[in-house]
């Protein structure tokens, strides 16, 4: 019975380990302008993008996470073979705002902060996406 118990846990923890990798993606992107997510701005740089459900992780080119928030999810966009970071700008500030994958149906969408929604209803915006960069072989 004790074995039986141990196999069946086994194959939940590796069920469960499978469906996170199908469900975790990231991307990495050079941004070469600065941007703000939620009400911090961030210099130029190479950014790595992950996000599992609805949780997005930002993180700079050390590894050190700069940002993690909910997201709703967003569809309507197809991105090919490469993923996408979308940003809303407004004169010289952009915004990050949607992250996709192309392992996934379905973007992430960030919620649009006081600043944004206040830039928004005076000036009109502009999207810029950043594909993915190529990966090193």
């Amino acid at each position: 019975m004790k074995r039986q118990t141990l196999q069946l846990a086994s194959l939940c923890l590796l069920t469960f380990a499978a469906t996170l990798a199908q469900t975790q993606s990231k991307i990495t992107v050079k941004v070469p302008f600065n941007f703000v997510i939620s009400d911090r701005t961030f210099p130029p740089g190479q950014y790595s993008a992950s996000s599992s459900r609805d949780k997005l992780t930002v993180q700079d080119s050390t590894g050190k996470p700069v940002f993690i928030g909910v997201t709703n999810s967003v569809s309507g966009r197809r991105v090919g073979d490469t993923g996408q970071v979308v940003f809303h700008c407004y004169g010289d500030r952009c915004f990050l705002s949607e992250f996709w994958t192309p392992t996934r149906e379905n973007g992430n969408q960030l919620l649009p902060s006081r600043y944004e929604s206040e830039l928004a209803r005076y000036r009109k915006g502009t999207e810029f996406a950043l594909l993915e960069q190529p990966r090193k072989r």
